[in-house]
C-alpha cells in the first residue's frame, strides 16, 4: 500500500509519502538437495548435501522469527518559509552615469528552516532519521540517525550539529557522536575568525571494544594567531589484543606530540614519540619500547636542530 500527500500555503511546504506491506519468506524453508559433484579440471568431488534448509540451518529462524516480515517506510520533507528578505536596489542609470530615476528594489525572501524525517519498521529492525537545517540568529544544521533492533549488533545511534555564528566575526562550530555496542565515537571542532586572530581546536576521540579487541585512541589539534601563529597536536592511542584461536596477545601505547611556533623572526618545530608494546605469540612472550624526539630551530643568523631515537626489544629465547 502506497500514499502520497503535497501541499503548498504562504507559511509552508511540504510532501510525505508512505509505503507498507509484507513479504513472504516460506520459499526458505523448502528442503535443498546438491548431488555430488566434481569441480571441472581437477579430481575434487562435492559431497551431497540433502534435505538442507536455508531457514533452520543458517540461524535465518532465530534472527527473523517468523517467514511472514511486514515493514513500515515513512519519508517527510518540509520546508518553512521565512517571513524576512533581502532587499538590493538597483538605480536605472543612463549614458556620463546619471540616476535618472528612483532605484528599483529587489526582494530576495531569506532561507527558511528544511526539516527531512524518515523510517523504516520491520521484524528485524526500526530505522529513523531526521535531519533539519535552520536559519535563525545562527545558521545550525542537526542530523540524528538511530536505530533499534533485536541484533546488538545493529543498534546505533549517530548524531552530528554544526552551527555557524555571524556574531563579532564567524564561528564555526561541529559536534559528531557515534554510539554502538562495539565502537564509540566523538568529534568537536571549532574554527573562529575575527579581525586579529584565527583559532582553531579539534577533538577526536574512538572506542572500539569487540571480544578480541580493547582500542582507545585520542587526537587534539590545537591552534591560534594571537601572540604568534602556534599549532599543537597531541595524539594518544592503547590497545589490549587477546586471541585465543591465535595463541596470541598484545598490550600496547603510543603517544605522539607536536608543537610549531612561527613568526617572520624565526621558526621553531618540536616532536616527541613514544611506544611500547607486551604480548606473547605460540607461548613466546615478547616487548619493546621506543622513543623518538625532534627539534629544529630557524631564524635569519642561525640553525639549530636535534634528534634522538632510542629503542629496546625482547623476544624470550631468541633475542634481547
Amino acid at each position: 500500500r502506497q500514499s502520497f500527500s503535497a501541499g503548498n500555503n504562504e507559511n509552508s511546504t511540504e510532501a510525505h509519502v508512505g509505503i507498507n506491506g509484507e513479504a513472504n519468506l516460506d520459499f526458505l524453508n523448502i528442503p535443498l538437495t546438491i548431488p555430488e559433484m566434481t569441480v571441472p579440471y581437477t579430481m575434487l568431488t562435492t559431497p551431497q548435501v540433502k534435505d538442507f534448509s536455508l531457514w533452520e540451518k543458517t540461524g535465518l529462524k532465530d534472527f527473523l522469527k517468523t517467514t511472514k516480515q511486514s515493514f513500515d517506510l515513512s519519508v517527510k520533507a518540509q520546508y518553512k518559509k521565512n517571513k524576512d528578505k533581502h532587499i538590493i536596489p538597483i538605480p536605472f542609470y543612463a549614458k556620463d552615469f546619471q540616476v535618472l530615476s528612483t532605484p528599483n528594489d529587489i526582494f530576495i525572501p531569506a532561507m527558511g528552516n528544511v526539516t527531512y524525517d524518515f523510517s523504516f519498521k520491520s521484524g528485524i529492525i526500526t530505522l529513523n532519521t531526521n535531519v533539519g537545517l535552520y536559519n535563525q540568529s545562527d545558521i545550525v544544521a542537526h542530523f540524528l540517525t538511530s536505530s533499534s533492533s533485536v541484533t546488538d549488533a545493529l543498534q546505533f545511534k549517530l548524531e552530528g550539529t554544526s552551527s555557524l555564528t555571524r556574531k563579532r566575526g564567524l564561528k564555526l562550530a561541529t559536534a559528531l557522536s557515534l554510539t554502538n555496542k562495539f565502537v564509540e565515537g566523538n568529534h568537536d571542532s571549532t574554527i573562529s575568525l575575527t579581525r586579529k586572530n584565527m583559532e582553531a581546536s579539534v577533538t577526536t576521540s574512538a572506542k572500539v571494544q569487540i571480544p578480541i579487541l580493547r582500542m582507545n585512541f585520542k587526537q587534539e589539534l590545537n591552534g591560534n594567531t594571537k601572540s604568534k601563529p602556534t599549532v599543537s597536536s597531541s595524539i594518544e592511542l592503547t590497545y589490549d589484543l587477546n586471541s585465543p584461536e591465535l595463541y596470541s596477545t598484545a598490550t600496547g601505547t603510543v603517544n605522539h606530540k607536536l608543537n610549531l611556533e612561527s613568526l617572520t623572526s624565526y621558526f621553531s618545530i618540536e616532536s616527541s614519540t613514544k611506544g611500547d608494546i607486551k604480548g606473547s605469540v605460540l607461548s613466546r612472550e615478547y616487548s619493546g619500547t621506543i622513543a623518538s624526539e625532534a627539534s629544529t630551530y630557524l631564524n635569519s643568523k642561525s640553525t639549530r636542530s636535534s634528534v634522538k631515537l632510542q629503542g629496546a626489544s625482547k623476544v624470550d629465547g631468541i633475542w634481547n
